[in-house]
């Protein structure tokens, strides 16, 4: 059989490019890397072409690459597909549901609403998983590593045809700090202050960091003295809380409490980043399924509940 052939050779090469390393690949599909680099290797002796671009870091796909991914993702998910349809009982209150989110929702929402839904529901298999990548990749997903139901806000890019799609409602943001970084460091009063500040920025696979913030329709870009980047917003609001900077556009339901307890104080009251609407997601495949569709009504009415519930206390904060 040749390399182009074998389905697990396809798999390899489109965890790759999903995780974007080799490593990270082998550590999901729990192979050794040299493995994982050999079937690259074989796959290009047969294509006769470069599927990646190794002088670049992390590794980029050529534009011969991108076309293999293409349709390698094509038939992986015809493949999974026709194995789904084969053997399981889309009528049946049981099995397996695989769930994404970003770190934030996963450990303060999404952990606690699942544990009391497994606990009601013994038979179905919660599966949770962190959003490592962008809104395509996980929306998209072509390989039995993809998502049936994906937690996130509502995405710029369009979304694949058949997609079961719940607008839940919206999340408001606010600018904070500690008390600590403000005693030390005082607090700015508009954006175009922060020059003389620590930003705490944070670029999430379906959020890049904020660049300016509005009021009254008046946007004001925000430049920082210095700044810390991180990819989870839960670890970002640690090293706010511990004095490292300010958060110019921390989701509100994150600081709720710790605003109670005095642990997080608003800056730059008025200012900024427009709210994001919160979303469920279902493919077509795993919608068709009963278990899927009965937990997406459920987990949409504790979403949209945490929501309002974010509104009501933001509006006495603002």
């Amino acid at each position: 059989m040749k390399k182009t052939q074998n389905l697990e050779n396809l798999h390899v090469f489109c965890e790759i490019v999903r995780t974007g390393s080799v490593k990270a690949a082998s550590d999901a599909l729990n192979t050794e890397t040299s493995n994982a680099f050999r079937t690259v290797r074989q796959l290009e002796d047969e294509l006769g072409v470069a599927l990646f671009d190794r002088e670049k870091r992390p590794m980029q796909l050529t534009s011969y690459g991108t076309q293999f991914y293409r349709y390698s993702s094509k038939i992986l998910k015809l493949h999974h597909q026709m194995l789904e349809e084969l053997k399981d009982d889309t009528d049946a209150m049981a099995g397996r549901i695989t769930v994404c989110s970003t770190a934030g929702f996963r450990q303060q929402f999404l952990t606690p609403s699942l544990v009391e839904f497994q606990m009601d529901h013994p038979n179905i298999v919660i599966d949770l998983r962190e959003m490592n990548s962008g809104v395509s990749d996980v929306l998209n997903s072509a390989t039995e590593s993809g998502n049936d139901v994906v937690l996130m806000y509502k995405p710029q890019e369009a979304l694949p045809p058949g997609m079961e799609v719940r607008e839940c409602g919206v999340m408001p943001f606010i600018a904070c700090a500690s008390p600590l970084y403000i005693k030390r460091f005082g607090e700015p009063a508009r954006p175009a202050e922060c020059k003389n500040h620590r930003g705490i920025l944070l670029n999430l696979p379906n959020r890049k960091t904020v660049t300016y913030l509005t009021k009254d329709g008046v946007q004001e870009r925000i430049s920082w003295r210095r700044t810390m980047t991180f990819n989870s917003q839960i670890n970002g609001r640690d090293a706010m809380l511990m004095g490292g900077g300010i958060i110019p556009d921390l989701a509100f339901y994150f600081a709720i409490q710790g605003i109670k307890e005095g642990q997080i104080v608003p800056v730059m009251p008025g200012w900024t980043r427009p709210p994001r609407i919160g979303c469920l997601f279902a493919t077509e495949n795993a919608y068709r399924k009963k278990r899927v569709r009965y937990f997406l009504d459920w987990l949409e009415v504790r979403f949209r509940k945490m929501l309002e519930h974010t509104n009501r206390e933001y509006q006495w904060v603002a």
